[in-house]
């Protein structure tokens, strides 16, 4: 796999964490690009997700726990692999399929989770205090516990998304993946700027050539 991690930011279109995650590996313009190739790709990539926070990761960042993020990279990349298989089956259809054994795998690493519930009272940004919420949260004590808050979004988007709404971008090479949010839900690309362009432009160059012909 070819890695251009420092050619390319990575991109954050999936519209819910755990599609933001399979697509932490794309080829948006044909090349693949791995944005957790490396451990400390791995740590950046899920502050800036918003998975993790960045005091959360402070204890993981120092080295201390150095081989065991190193032993944890691996079993991050298996998981997004079968991440991308069931998506790949449910995308697009009413029904996610019940049996596909990503449900298991997630439910596994579940149980293995440190698991934290808090009452809070999220506030708005007027300063207004909201209604009282339960969070649920994996708390980060060892490397591994970042293979559990990102299967927890995974339950999340395979239990809450409509996957009716859940679609591959239609740029020729790009292989991520959306939930179309947007108000008559006809969105086609990962980014207007990178594949929506491209296919305008390419359209425009055929027309041209077509009319050229005549």
């Amino acid at each position: 796999m070819t890695s251009e991690t420092n050619q390319m930011d990575a991109m954050f279109v999936g519209e819910h964490p755990a599609l933001d995650f399979l697509n932490s590996v794309a080829a948006p313009k044909g090349a693949i690009i791995d944005w957790l190739d490396t451990e400390a790709d791995l740590l950046d990539w899920l502050e800036r997700s918003g998975l993790c926070e960045k005091t959360e990761l402070v204890r993981i960042r120092n080295g201390a726990q150095a081989s065991e993020l190193s032993a944890t990279l691996p079993e991050i990349h298996d998981f997004r692999e079968a991440l991308r298989d069931f998506i790949h089956t449910a995308a697009g259809q009413e029904k996610v399929p019940l049996t596909h054994p990503v449900i298991a795998r997630i439910n596994e690493i579940l149980r293995g989770g440190p698991l934290q519930m808090q009452i809070e009272t999220p506030q708005a940004e007027d300063g207004e205090r909201q209604a009282l919420v339960l969070r649920t949260k994996f708390e980060l004590g060892n490397p591994r516990d970042l293979l559990a808050r990102i299967a927890e979004a995974s339950a999340k988007l395979i239990c809450e998304a409509d996957f009716t709404y859940v679609r591959n971008c239609e740029g020729p090479t790009c292989t991520m993946y959306f939930l179309d949010i947007s108000k008559n839900h006809k969105r086609r690309w990962c980014s207007m700027k990178v594949c929506g362009n491209r296919a305008k432009a390419t359209a425009h160059r055929r027309a041209k050539a077509a009319s050229s012909g005549q």
